[in-house]
């Protein structure tokens, strides 16, 4: 098969938050507006949004602005005239800049805001793509590398130092430094050569050149990539969008007490129900950012009296006074950018990664604070990409991704079994088999004789199990080494599926895939995304 699916119970680094979400929703139904795959969810949303957004008029010039900007072509504009119906939503998804779109799960986020917005539109709720760019977040660091393979599958990474007008300026305001067509070249020689490469290179070339701005070549990448689909870019970082979300920085700052304590409940709620809080709210944390001298330092308040990262006090009224008069002076935390999102656009949904749908539980606790309800959060797709050469490895060997999932022992021992010494797999299984029927006879006597002693005969059994496994892993290892063309291939599965012990969607590029297949790639990715569930998928390219 081309495509399978994988429930997220098995797949690695999955939390109890994103399981019970998808498959027992129920569970966390406190935390969050409606479950994400029942219809029901979203026309009763729908009801409580129709009229919403007094600025509609006011956001669409904006978004044209914007979007004209980016590039972006016909089916884009015909999608934010779409929103100037006051019973027009938006799916938004969104993510911070980075370097030539980030790892590739970036694209899963936007073809699943796309997917579902033609789902909800077929439902009879007109609703477009949107795409949030992240351009206010100051950790440069975080976004200024990327990383694809080489032709053996190992990392090759990709970055540029960036030129900060400030130490912490956003990094939509950073440009690019001269390097950056040595990195280009240097993607270049890590892709094969031929028709996808050369598109490709043609585009990043065009957008990321030296003195661009960091967001804005971002947007225009993310333009052309998307163009067939006219999802509608939003980036932050605009003086007139500021305008637009003034009221939710003067609530943040009028409220600021009484919106961290609903914080501060909901973690702890979220913490004794057995997940997680993403967020870690303390005592004398704002929902905001303030701009000085050009950076974005936080803005903390400690017995009613506010400080500027940690030092600096500021008046209240005279923030406030900003707030309304210059709002640009402000940016969001993270639990605020939704609201400040929602303020603005009329979202029915949001395409949620795990750790953003983790940090929408504890937000969910301040909309009704800001006057709205939250939008439904619809957990992106997610795919293991597996090209030809890895799918002929896999099938020569008999395993799965999930046998790359659980590690390198694991696979060493599947490969080893299936690629040298043949039969000796089974043997071992065979004395497994053979051992535990041999001490369940002994159960039975002990239980007669002298029941106290079972305890004994437990750990004398977890011993002789954990010492029969090593002696298995050792032979998986010492086959490995006597070949190469084993070790190779073990090497590479690893490298390729699970890069860096992490889920290959987190840690790869995505122009590395579509440097190699083509744009027809996020076709064949958006027709294989659900809007009734969502599992894991592994697709063969």
């Amino acid at each position: 098969m081309d495509c399978h699916c994988i429930p997220y119970t098995r797949v690695p680094h999955s939390s109890k938050l994103l399981q019970d979400y998808l498959y027992h929703f129920d569970r966390v139904a406190g935390y969050y507006t409606g479950a994400p795959f029942e219809p029901a969810s979203y026309q009763s949303l729908a009801g409580k949004l129709r009229g919403f957004l007094p600025e509609r008029k006011s956001l669409l010039e904006i978004l044209k602005r914007q979007n004209r900007a980016f590039g972006c072509g016909e089916a884009t504009f015909l999608n934010i005239d779409r929103l100037g119906d006051p019973g027009a939503f938006a799916v938004v998804t969104g993510q911070q800049v980075g370097l030539f779109s980030g790892p590739v799960f970036t694209l899963y986020k936007a073809l699943t805001a796309v997917r579902l917005a033609q789902s909800l539109s077929e439902q009879g709720l007109p609703t477009v793509p949107v795409f949030w760019l992240a351009s206010e977040d100051h950790d440069l660091d975080e976004v200024a590398q990327t990383t694809v393979l080489d032709e053996e599958y190992g990392s090759v990474v990709l970055s540029d130092s960036g030129e900060r007008p400030s130490p912490r300026s956003p990094v939509g305001l950073v440009k690019l430094t001269e390097g950056i067509a040595a990195t280009l070249d240097r993607l270049e020689t890590a892709l094969p050569p031929g028709d996808a490469r050369d598109a490709l290179l043609q585009d990043l070339r065009q957008c990321y050149q030296p003195g661009a701005g960091w967001g804005a070549a971002f947007g225009r990448l993310m333009a052309r990539l998307f163009k067939p689909w006219g999802v509608v870019l939003v980036d932050p970082l605009d003086a007139d969008i500021q305008r637009l979300g003034a009221r939710a920085y003067e609530l943040a700052l009028t409220q600021s007490a009484r919106l961290r304590a609903l914080l501060q409940e909901r973690s702890a709620a979220l913490v004794r129900a057995g997940y997680h809080a993403q967020v870690h709210v303390a005592d004398h944390s704002t929902l905001l950012f303030v701009n000085r001298e050009g950076n974005r330092v936080p803005l903390d308040e400690r017995s009613g009296k506010f400080f500027v990262d940690g030092g600096e006090e500021v008046k209240g009224e005279a923030l406030k006074a900003d707030a309304a008069q210059q709002p640009f002076r402000f940016s969001t935390n993270v639990l605020l950018r939704p609201i400040l999102q929602d303020t603005l656009l009329p979202t029915l949904a949001y395409v949620a990664g795990p750790s953003e749908l983790a940090y929408l539980a504890q937000a969910q606790a301040l909309y009704e604070s800001f006057g709205r309800p939250m939008p439904v959060v619809f957990p992106r797709a997610g795919f293991t990409l597996v090209d030809r050469r890895t799918q002929r490895l896999l099938e020569k060997y008999q395993i799965s991704v999930e046998d790359v999932w659980q590690g390198e022992e694991h696979l060493g021992r599947k490969i080893a079994a299936a690629g040298l010494v043949e039969g000796w797999s089974e043997r071992f299984d065979q004395s497994e088999r053979e051992l535990a029927a041999l001490l369940e006879g002994l159960r039975k006597d002990i239980e007669t004789l002298d029941p106290t002693l079972l305890d004994t005969l437990k750990h004398a059994e977890e011993k002789m199990k954990y010492q029969l496994e090593k002696v298995r892993g050792k032979l998986s290892r010492a086959a490995l080494q006597r070949s190469d063309l084993l070790a190779r291939h073990e090497q590479s599965l690893r490298r390729f599926l699970m890069p860096g012990k992490d889920l290959q969607e987190r840690q790869v590029s995505g122009v590395y895939f579509l440097g190699r297949a083509g744009p027809e790639l996020l076709e064949r990715i958006h027709a294989q995304i659900q809007v009734r569930s969502s599992d894991h998928q592994v697709l063969v390219y």
